[in-house]
């Protein structure tokens, strides 16, 4: 089992790489969604999706807002 270490604002974690469902990015932080659940760490997404082994990461563009309808 292999496992990656990530800096977080309460300390440090290790996630295996297997159990990452998605790595979104927020404002400040980026959240890591595993099956067991949510953890937000310091780096940015690309940095987070390479350190977990991801050869090719896709970014979603798409604007998501509250009353948001696509014409």
């Amino acid at each position: 089992m292999r496992l990656v270490k990530l800096d977080t604002p309460d300390g440090i974690i290790y996630i295996n790489p297997e159990h990452v469902v998605a790595v979104v990015k927020g404002l400040r932080d980026t959240k890591v969604d595993t099956v067991s659940g949510v953890h937000v760490v310091k780096d940015s997404p690309e940095v987070v999706a390479r350190m977990l082994g991801t050869e090719e990461i896709s970014l979603d563009v798409t604007p998501r807002a509250v009353g948001w309808v696509k014409e």
